[in-house]
Formats: C-alpha cells, structure tokens, sequence
C-alpha cells in the first residue's frame, strides 16, 4: 500500500536558502538563488549571523578542581591533598593557568592568580601571595584564554569586545558552530562563570516575511542588525508543523489491514516539531515500512528551526525503536543546528536505537544535525542488528558523520560522502562505545571521507580489552585530513585506503594510530600520504595499559616529510608481541628520523618481524636510519631482504636486552650508505648478520651455518650450534675468526682461525 503524507495534512512549505544576503539596519533580504515565492508571506524566517548572539559563560577549558588546599598568609606556595587515586595532580603543563583560590584573597574573599612554578604533583607557586592563611579549601585551575558558552555561534567572529561585568577584552573570537569563545587576554577564571556576555553578529536573527517582491527578493518585518553575504550561511523559512500529520498517518497503519506499506513524502520541505518519541519523527515497533521521498535534492524532511532544547535533552530528526525492516529512501533530513534557538549534541539526524533491526538508509542526504548525521545505539539484550547505509551523504553534522554508539552488529556503511567541515567540530566516522557492547561486524567501504575538523577523522574503538570491538573492515574508503585511530579492538582489517593528510591539517596526527590495545590486525596495501611536517610518524602501533598482539602491516606505501614511517613500541604498562612488517615502501620526502623504528619501554617488545621493506627517498628526502631497534625487553626480532637508500644509517640496533640473538641477514643497501649496519651498538655480544638463521640456536642442529658478529671473545659469551662463524669486530687484541666446533648446544668449543 503507498500512502501519501500531504493526504494526512503534512504541508511541505518550508525553504532552504542556500544563499542570502542583507545590508545591516536593512528589511530587504535578496536570494540569489531564487526560491522565493509569495505564498511565503508571513511565514518566519531565521538568518545565522545578523544579531548578537546572548549566552552564559558555562564551563571552563582544561578544568582542574582541587578538593583540599592550603595556603599559608603571605606566602605563594599551594599545597594539595589527594584522597582518592583519581583526583588529578599536579603537572608541569599547569604553569601559566589560572587559578581561584577559595578564601585566600583580601578579608576571605577568592584569590584570583596564575601559577608561576610546578614543584611537584601536590605542590605549586603562585604568582601573587595569600593575603589570608586557608586550609583545605577549593582550588580551581583552568585555561585562561578559553571558555565555553550556553549558546553557539552562528558565524564565526574575531577581535570584537565583550564585556565581563569587572573588565572589557577587544579581542575575542568564535568559530561557526561553535560554544567555544577565545581571548588571548580575558584570562578566564572560575569567576566568570554564569556572566552573561554578548558577542556581535554571532548569533541568530529571527523575524518574518511581510512580502515577496519576486523569486529573488522579500521584505522583512524587522531591519536586520547586521548584514550577512553570500559567503555566509544561508537561511531558513519555514510555517508549518507536519508532525501532527504524519502521526496520524502511522496511527492508521494498524486500521489498514496491510502486511507492509510505502510511506511517500512529495518535493518540499517538511518540517516538524519534537514530539513525545523526543523526535520529530519517531517510530516504535513499526514493521516493513518504507519512507520514500522525491529524491534527495527534491524532499528534504527538517527539523524545524527555532526549536530549544536542553544540553542534555535528545531530539533527533527521525528516530526508531523496536522496529524491523525499515528503509528510508531518496530523501533529505536536516537537523537546522544553525538556525535552533538551541542544541544538544544529543540531537541526531538518523537515530536507529534499540532493538532495531533490518534498517535501510538508502541514498539519504543528512545535513547539520547537532549530534550525529547517523547514530547507532543499542544495549546488550536490544542491540543494533543488520543496517544497511548505502549512498548516503552525511554533511557538516556537528558531532559526526556516522556514529557507532555500542551494541551495534552486522552493519554495512558503503558508498557515501562524509563531509566534516565547519559547523562540524569531530570525527566523520566515530566509534565511542559507551556502557557495554561494543560494536562487532562492520564494514565500512568505498566511501569518500573529507575531514577538516582538527580532530580524527575515523575512530575505531572498543570500550576496554576484554570488550573490544570486533571484525571490523575499515577498505577501499578514501580519507582527506586527519588520522585514522583505533583501541581496543580486535580482528581488525584496514586495507586499500588512500589517506591524505594535508600541509595545512592541524594538528600534526598520525595517518594510521593504532595506539591502545588490540589483537588479531591487519594493516595492508594502503597508501598513506602525509603533506604535514612535524608528524610522528605515519602508522604507530603501540599500546598504552593494554597489550598488542598478532599484527600484520604489509604491503602499504608510506609517503611523509618528516618523523617516521612506521613505529612499533610497548609502553610502561604493556607489552606488545607478534607484529609482521614487511612489503612496506616507506618514503621519505624531506628530513625523516626512521623508517621502521622498533622500541621498547619497561615492557617487552616481542617477536617482531622487519622483512623485505623498501625503505628509500624522493627528491631531496633523507632517513637518518633506515631501520633502528631500540630500548630493553627486546625479544625474538629479525630484519631480513630489507632495502635501504637515502639513509646515513641502514639499521641500526640499540639497548641491552635483546633475547635471543637477533636476526639482521640479506638486507640491500645502497653503495653511498656508509654504515649498513650501526655495529658500534650491538644488542649484547652478538648479531646474525648472515646463513641459516633457523631458530636462532635455541636447540640443537637449529641455525647451524650462520654468520655472527659481536664484541669481545664468543667463549662462554655466546651460544651457537655446530659449523657456526663468529667474526669479533670490537678494538681489542686476539683473534678475529672463530668456528664452533662442539656439536653441543652451548657458549663453548669456539675455536679460533
């Protein structure tokens, strides 16, 4: 059965000007687009940019509160008292903050200053003294220069004055989108919270339209106090609210005596209030249904603008619960994040929540949602099952494009355009598993993903170790700006991506962090250009409290300026073991550290493979070291078939704790590289540079045949098999040739040539 919802009394006369402009204290607004009809007499209108913007100064950045401090009348130095293991202490990156101390200033009133000097993590000097002696009171320290607000900036702004009540800074900015407000001098404080500011022509102009002189051109009820330009936001117009409509429509699907229906909404723009299901549109226990429009440029279902809603409140566009085979098809939703009166990051375009299973989104266009263009959330015992998102585009949604919230399994996310511009502040594709029940079996393919936000552009996360995220293939996407990020995960696949991080992307990330814990990875045949100088290195592979384990990273081809191309490395706290590196081309296009750097910190760093990698240069590149392993714990590592040019060091091991012999054989280095191999450093006494290497002659008869170079006489120093050569290189007096001569697995019956 198709049904139609302008039948229900659903009216699609809102408008979507892509383009306005206005000259300030004028009522005249033109759209160079056109769109403009005369039936839009009297229906209201919001334009982003042309008023002030009114907000509470709401939170602080880099908050630290200390429960329990003391000062002493007269002095300047902090002292701090931690209870509990999670308190924060006190670091060296805290100098230069301000800080409120409680009761300390002039007759008990708060002592507002800066830290001068970190002594250590429960003591602090200030810049200014104690006028009166505290014990145990609050200290808050904070970020001077940024704040957040209650409200958003509706265009971005720089070096307007704002009034603080007690000071005035003439410097202050905002970007679109954003609650952030900056000042290089406000010196922000735990005193400037709950002001009340104003922030010229950053926020939203409402009014209506009193007439239609053409297609192009309207008059206005009220003068705008700013004028905006094309190269601002556009506006929105908008009278009727649809909901009331549609949901009397979904009340008469039980009445129809039909197993399925297609629910078709005309050209236009829909838009609608949030209702009772905290949607607009909110669908629960419906069943195979399809919500079809005109096409993505032709139907666009918005929410509608001027809408409140509490930090913390949820209000998405569409949004399902219980349902089974759903599809949304050939349709636009909009979120209108920059014409609300107010937003929470809670407010998503496509909300697919618990217990919902077999979604179609089929070629939808999502456009500046508040939260996520889509999001996936489903809990334990009601996951997320079986979606399908093809040919979609998600664009300048605040929070991300595609959210994977947790409890979400057997999803496909193909073919769509991910857009992560400015009103959009995170990640395009987000994993951020929350609670329990990570996401497991996902495929996320074939898209294009243009990233400028600052931060990653891809987050593929679990929510510890023993609750990974799971069989994840992350191929054949293309990535422009910023860094693909993973922990916690396990089974997982990136392969055949194109990143490209540009000069201009900030900050300076990785292209592929593997950085926290993770088994059962690989990494292979994609290429991975890094433009920005200052950059790491361009795949890290690391663990930081949780171990990494059985990894391949094969076949990708790794272009950067600077830092290295690919590193391994265990922290403090964990180990990390098993890790293939090999078919690799790795290079350099200006001054670069390694190309493959393995190191260790306090925990192991176990059976690593460096094989058949080609390490080289482009124009005027250079390696400092070709392939370097470092550190103590270094355990069962081979370097073998590598080729090395543009390096002033082929490989190169340091450190003192290298079990057992370490393999570096048939590697290539080109004639104008002067130390193929940095023997000054050896791990311990001895390397195999050469011959059978087998098991590194940990039993008999294994590894017989090679050659071996150390410092110093191998006799009771180093253990070898049968048939084994040993060539002493250090500066001392003696023999330089030795062959073991016992069949023994041992450290004797090395005889000197």
């Amino acid at each position: 059965m198709r049904l139609d919802v302008d039948d229900f009394g659903c009216v699609p006369d809102g408008r979507v000007l892509e383009r306005v402009t206005i000259a300030a204290g004028s009522p005249v607004l033109t759209s160079p687009d056109g769109g403009l009809r005369a039936t839009d007499a009297g229906k209201n209108i919001a334009i982003p940019g042309a008023a002030d913007l009114t907000a509470e100064i709401a939170g602080l950045a880099d908050r630290t509160d200390v429960k329990n401090a003391s000062m002493t009348a007269g002095g300047s130095r902090l002292t701090a008292v931690f209870a509990t293991p999670q308190e924060e202490r006190f670091r060296p990156l805290h100098v230069g903050r301000r800080i409120v101390v409680l009761g300390a200033g002039p007759g008990g009133q708060p002592l507002l200053t800066d830290v001068a000097n970190f002594i250590d993590p429960a003591t602090l000097d200030l810049v200014d003294a104690a006028s009166t002696q505290v014990t145990g009171v609050k200290a808050t320290l904070n970020r001077a220069d940024f704040v957040g607000l209650s409200n958003y900036a509706r265009r971005s702004v720089a070096d307007v004055s704002v009034d603080l009540v007690d000071r005035v800074i003439n410097d202050a900015g905002m970007t679109l989108g954003s609650r952030g407000l900056t000042c290089q001098t406000a010196k922000f404080s735990l005193l400037d919270l709950g002001k009340m500011v104003t922030i010229r022509a950053a926020g939203l102009f409402l009014t209506t339209i009193q007439s239609v002189t053409s297609a192009t051109q309207a008059n206005l009820a009220a003068q705008a106090p700013y004028a905006v330009t094309v190269q601002d936001q556009g506006a929105d117009v908008w009278r009727t609210d649809s909901r009331p409509g549609l949901e009397e429509l979904l009340a008469s699907l039980p009445d129809q005596d039909v197993e399925s229906a297609e629910i078709r909404f005309g050209p236009g723009v829909y838009d609608f209030t949030v209702g009772a299901q905290r949607a607009a549109i909110g669908l629960r226990n419906l069943r195979n249904l399809t919500f079809r429009g005109a096409g993505t440029g032709a139907t666009v279902i918005r929410l509608m603008p001027n809408q409140t809603v509490a930090p913390s409140a949820d209000a998405d566009v569409i949004r399902t619960f219980g349902c089974r085979n759903l599809t949304f098809r050939e349709l636009s939703v909009h979120g209108s994040y920059l014409t609300l009166g107010n937003a929470s990051e809670q407010m998503h375009g496509i909300d697919i929540t618990e217990g919902s299973t077999e979604i179609a989104v089929d070629r939808v266009r999502v456009f500046q949602s508040a939260g996520d263009g889509l999001r996936l959330l489903g809990s334990p015992g009601q996951k997320v099952r079986k979606i399908w998102v093809e040919g979609c585009r998600f664009i300048q949604n605040k929070r991300s494009g595609v959210g994977f919230q947790r409890a979400a399994e057997f999803v496909w996310v193909r073919n769509c355009y991910i857009e992560s511009t400015i009103p959009s502040t995170d990640q395009s594709v987000d994993f951020e598993p929350t609670g329990s029940g990570s996401p497991t079996d996902i495929i996320i393919e074939s898209n294009v993903i243009v990233h400028q936000t600052g931060t990653a552009a891809v987050t593929l996360s679990g929510i510890n170790s023993t609750d990974a995220t799971r069989r994840v293939t992350f191929a054949h996407n293309i990535v422009l700006g910023g860094e693909i990020f993973c922990t916690d995960v396990a089974e997982l696949t990136i392969k055949n991506n194109i990143v490209l991080v540009p000069a201009s992307n900030r900050p300076a990330a990785r292209l592929l962090n593997l950085a926290r814990g993770g088994e059962s990875l690989r990494v292979t045949e994609n290429l991975l250009i890094n433009e920005r100088a200052g950059t790491p290195s361009v795949i890290h592979l690391g663990s930081s409290a949780r171990p990494v384990s059985q990894a391949l990273l094969a076949g990708n081809l790794c272009i950067t300026p600077s830092g290295q191309g690919i590193n391994v490395s265990s922290s403090i706290l964990s180990s990390c073991e098993d890790v293939v590196i090999e078919r690799n081309m790795l290079v350099a296009a200006g001054s670069c550290t390694e190309g493959v750097h393995v190191q260790s910190d306090v925990s192991a760093v176990n059976g690593i493979s460096v094989r058949d990698n080609d390490i080289t240069v482009k124009g005027s590149g250079a390696w400092a070291t070709g392939i370097l392993i470092s550190g103590n714990k270094i355990h069962d590592v081979s370097t073998v078939g590598n080729s090395l040019r543009g390096v002033a060091t082929g490989i190169k091991f340091e450190g003192n704790e290298f079990v057992p012999t370490p393999v570096c054989a048939l590697n290539r280095t080109a004639e104008t590289v002067t130390r193929p191999v940095d023997l000054d450093q050896l791990p311990g006494h001895v390397i195999v540079v050469g011959g059978a290497a087998g098991q590194g002659g940990q039993t008999p008869g294994s590894g017989s045949g090679r050659f071996l170079v150390g410092q110093g006489n191998p006799e009771g120093n180093v253990t070898g098999n049968a048939g084994d050569l040993y060539q002493r290189i250090d500066s001392g007096t003696g023999p330089r040739l030795f062959v073991k001569e016992s069949d023994a697995l041992s450290n004797t019956g090395w005889a000197a040539q």
